[in-house]
C-alpha cells in the first residue's frame, strides 16, 4: 500500500513532468494517476483537482526554500535560492500564479517571507524597535518591500539575474533597517505624569 506522503510526492512529480510540456489547464487527473500508477480515488483522497495539487506543490516547495533561507545567516543567499527555484520551476510558478492570482501569491509569499524579515530586523536592527507595535510595523514594511521586488521580477518573466537583483535589494536595505529602528525608537514620547 502506498503511504500518504509517497502518493502526494508521486502525484507532485508527475505534475511537474507534465508542466514541462503542457499548460496546467490541459493536465488531467487521469494522466497524472496513470503516470504514477495510482487510482483516481487516491488522487481525490489528497486533492480536490489538478489546480489544488499544483498549489500544494508550489506552496510546499517554496515554503521549504524560505525555511532554509530563514535558518541561514545570510538572508540574501536565501532570497537568491528562492528566486533561482522560482525560475528553475518556471512552469509550476506560472501555473500557480494563474491559479492563485497575484493577490493569492502575494499573501502566500508574505506569510512565508515574514519570519525571514523578522530575523533580519532582529539581527541588523539590533533586535528591532523597543515597542512590539513598532517592531511589527518594521517587519511588515520591509517584508512588503522585498516582496514587491520579487513579484515585479516574476511579472517581468523572471528576466533579471537573481544575484544582481538581490544584491541591489541588499544595498538598498543596508543601513535602512537600523535607521528605521532608530527613528521609531527616537520618536517615542515619554508619557506625561
Amino acid at each position: 500500500m502506498v503511504r500518504r506522503t509517497d502518493a502526494r510526492d508521486a502525484l507532485a512529480a508527475a505534475l511537474k513532468r507534465r508542466l514541462t510540456t503542457e499548460p496546467l489547464a490541459r493536465v488531467t487527473v487521469t494522466q497524472l494517476t496513470r503516470d504514477c500508477g495510482l487510482t483516481r480515488q487516491a488522487f481525490y483522497y489528497h486533492f480536490r483537482d489538478v489546480q489544488d495539487l499544483a498549489v500544494w506543490v508550489f506552496e510546499s516547495e517554496v515554503a521549504e526554500q524560505v525555511r532554509v533561507s530563514a535558518c541561514q545567516d545570510a538572508w540574501a543567499d536565501g532570497l537568491v535560492r528562492l528566486l533561482l527555484y522560482l525560475r528553475d520551476n518556471r512552469s509550476s510558478t506560472v501555473a500557480v500564479l494563474d491559479g492563485l492570482g497575484r493577490a493569492g501569491l502575494e499573501r502566500f509569499l508574505f506569510r512565508q517571507m515574514r519570519p525571514v524579515t523578522e530575523a533580519v530586523v532582529a539581527e541588523v536592527g539590533g533586535g528591532g524597535p523597543a515597542s512590539p507595535h513598532d517592531r511589527a510595523l518594521v517587519v511588515d514594511f520591509y517584508t512588503s518591500a522585498v516582496l514587491a521586488v520579487v513579484l515585479r521580477w516574476v511579472a517581468d518573466d523572471m528576466a533579471a539575474e537573481p544575484y544582481r537583483l538581490v544584491g541591489d535589494v541588499e544595498l538598498m536595505l543596508h543601513g535602512a533597517v537600523r535607521e528605521s529602528v532608530a527613528r521609531l525608537d527616537a520618536r517615542r514620547v515619554t508619557p506625561v505624569r
